[in-house]
């Protein structure tokens, strides 16, 4: 009778045993896989832009904002609070929302290149906005009231700002500023003071395409 008892009770403790063993088991995965988590789940502070800035313009404290983000081995690459020189300009253009790289950011401007306001005789492309690359081309207006073939007058403008007309003006070209080099602004000047036809041309790139 003890024996036939002992039986009894033997595949019961197995079972206890594979029980606990189970849970155990169950409880160090998930630790482990709690722990992988918060090893990898890093986030830093970022600067980010607060609206879209243009390149070769200064990056003040009110044109920045911040984000956290987890950016592994990237992080080291962006701007993050306390990084950007004061008197800093950009390189190159960055969107609203858009983290800014290291190597976006100078402490001068490396170009000499100036603000002109456009207005195209040619309809813009769609969607041209602050960043995109144009190259403005001409055509002179003769002395018989003609235009001569168009010729080119600047190559790789960049675009700073797109202002579309308001009021009694809403029907005419958006008017586009873009940054040309100092030796193009005397040629653009007296072509719109000739009247001349100024017309812009959207160079395609990874950003437009």
């Amino acid at each position: 009778m003890v024996e036939k008892l002992k039986r009894l009770r033997a595949p019961q403790n197995n079972r206890r045993r594979k029980l606990v063993l189970g849970l155990a088991l169950v409880t160090a995965s998930t630790a482990g896989v709690t722990a992988i988590i918060q090893f990898n789940n890093h986030t830093s502070t970022f600067v980010i832009a607060a609206n879209d800035v243009s390149s070769g313009s200064e990056v003040s404290a009110n044109a920045v904002s911040t984000a956290e983000l987890n950016l592994g081995n990237s992080a080291a690459l962006y701007l993050k609070p306390g990084e950007l020189p004061v008197g800093s300009y950009l390189l190159f253009s960055v969107a609203k929302g858009q983290l800014i790289p290291k190597a976006f950011v100078a402490t001068k401007i490396l170009d000499e290149r100036v603000p002109v306001v456009i207005s195209s005789v040619m309809p813009l492309p769609s969607g041209l906005k602050a960043g995109d690359s144009v190259d403005i081309w001409t055509s002179t207006l003769t002395d018989k009231n003609l235009f001569a073939p168009p010729i080119e007058l600047v190559l790789n403008a960049e675009v700073t700002n797109v202002r579309e007309p308001t009021g009694m003006f809403a029907n005419q070209q958006p008017e586009v500023q873009a940054l040309v080099p100092v030796e193009s602004v005397a040629p653009i000047l007296d072509a719109i003071a000739s009247k001349d036809a100024l017309s812009l041309v959207l160079r395609r790139n990874l950003g437009n395409d």
